[in-house]
């Protein structure tokens, strides 16, 4: 038997800025996780601006994966799969790409 109330337990905001919330709803339990995205899309904003019309080059950064995000393309051993993965992500959320030729390739 189900409890009548519904509950929400706020755990707060981790070191690495996600916050998680318990649901408990009637018999169930929804665990909910969120970050503020906008820290890091202003890093990747100002990032980008910074290499407007520049060249491939070693050791460029291509775009910037929040720690949330990235914790599920760990998770993927092969790394050809996780490159293409990654890929899509960045392709998806294009505002995270630090570097735009990233994208044109």
């Amino acid at each position: 038997m189900g409890y009548e109330e519904n509950v929400t337990v706020d755990e707060g905001v981790s070191a690495q800025g996600v916050r998680t919330q318990l649901h408990f709803e009637g018999d169930s339990l929804i665990v909910q996780r969120s970050y503020d995205a906008e820290p890091h899309l202003e890093y990747a904003r100002q990032a980008r601006e910074a290499t407007e019309g520049k060249r491939w080059g070693e050791g460029r950064l291509v775009g910037h994966i929040p720690a949330a995000e990235y914790a599920r393309f760990l998770l993927i051993r092969d790394n050809a799969q996780r490159h293409a993965a990654i890929k899509t992500w960045l392709r998806e959320n294009s505002k995270f790409v630090m570097f735009d030729a990233y994208l044109k390739r």
